[in-house]
């Protein structure tokens, strides 16, 4: 997390556009970071992880929980609404939980649900995730094209270079090791694709 500006922003440097697609795992879901990006030309599209305590119990997931931006409520699974009850912060940003303690005590799916009352957050910049959510929803493959092209690599160089792990300990030798490492996958890549004969010509020219 909080890398997807500076990898994507060379990117686009390199290809000398004004747009581009980035494409991501869950791994850089960071809202900071996918709002800096769509401020400046970069339309990010990474998947959001499913995590916190709601799905390590089992219960209903957030994105189960439909959100009315007119009306600044949830929805929840039940039909019940879920107003804002409380303002706080997570991080830099404000933090709305929104709930109805009303209707959870007799509330016919509460097992699947909560153990108490149920709280939904929303950050206050959460809008730029529903866009990115939007467009997810509209472009899936753009996922599963990102994972046959960037994955591939990494199990190539597991399989046929037997490196599972990282030899040197330091993040500066292990930036060294892994520096070497591709260097020598885009050899054979650059061989099987164009031959030695081209590959030579290009380094001698």
């Amino acid at each position: 997390m909080g890398l997807l500006m500076q990898t994507a922003e060379p990117a686009r440097a390199i290809l000398g556009v004004e747009r581009i697609d980035v494409v991501a795992d869950r791994g850089y879901f960071k809202i900071e970071d996918i709002e800096a990006c769509d401020q400046v030309g970069l339309t990010p599209h990474v998947p959001k992880p499913q995590r916190g305590p709601a799905v390590r119990n089992g219960f209903f997931r957030k994105d189960e929980f439909r959100y009315d931006p007119d009306r600044d409520v949830f929805t929840c699974p039940a039909g019940q609404t879920l107003a804002p009850h409380h303002y706080g912060k997570s991080r830099d940003l404000q933090k709305i939980d929104y709930s109805n303690p009303a209707a959870c005590p007799a509330c016919p799916l509460r097992s699947r649900c909560t153990t108490n009352v149920r709280r939904v957050s929303r950050l206050e910049n959460e809008a730029v995730l529903d866009r990115m959510a939007e467009r997810l929803r509209a472009r899936p493959e753009l996922l599963d094209r990102r994972r046959e092209t960037v994955e591939h690599p990494f199990g190539s160089i597991k399989q046929w270079m037997n490196q599972g792990a990282f030899l040197m300990r330091g993040l500066d030798n292990v930036r060294g090791e892994f520096s070497l490492t591709a260097l020598v996958y885009n050899l054979r890549r650059v061989l099987n694709i164009v031959g030695v004969g081209p590959m030579t010509a290009a380094v001698r020219g």
